[in-house]
């Protein structure tokens, strides 16, 4: 890796995934997967699933920091929840879940990196474990995928490790 930033940079891991999947198209197709990808909860989403449509929602889950040596080199590693939600209202628009779980599974399986927007994030590959269910918001039910993303930043402390 070249040179460090002094500082982690969480916050723009989290809009460079939400870019990402703002991109994300189906395999060998233009056709975007997600109606709206967001950073935390999207407040309503009857309007944008309906007749089809998909959302994602980010969230940061787990948090760890961790000093690589006496030179000020630090490694984060975080993990994010992709919550991806569609309609449950017909059998049509509830199985499109199994095609977002595969266009979202495809391109991090291909060792997907996020550093092209984030200078010091070195590597983001999804967890194994992930879920297919049920969710509940504003008084329906809907059709949900839930996947974890890991991603690792460096950065170094500017001066060092105080002793």
């Amino acid at each position: 890796m070249p040179a460090f930033t002094p500082y982690p940079q969480t916050l723009a891991i989290g809009n460079a995934i939400v870019s990402f999947l703002t991109a994300l198209t189906y395999p060998n197709s233009s056709t975007q997967v997600y109606t709206l990808a967001q950073l935390e909860a999207i407040k309503d989403i009857v309007d944008l699933t309906a007749n089809g449509g998909i959302v994602c929602e980010v969230y940061g889950d787990t948090d760890e920091s961790l000093r690589r040596g006496f030179g000020g080199r630090v490694w984060d590693t975080q993990s994010w929840f992709l919550l991806s939600i569609c309609a449950l209202d017909t059998p049509a628009h509830a199985s499109q879940i199994y095609n977002v779980r595969d266009a979202l599974v495809y391109p991090f399986q291909q060792h997907a990196q996020l550093n092209s927007q984030v200078f010091n994030l070195f590597q983001s590959s999804l967890k194994p474990n992930m879920k297919f269910f049920r969710v509940q918001r504003s008084g329906q039910w809907y059709r949900a995928h839930l996947a974890e993303l890991e991603t690792r930043q460096e950065w170094a402390l500017a001066g060092g490790v105080i002793s």
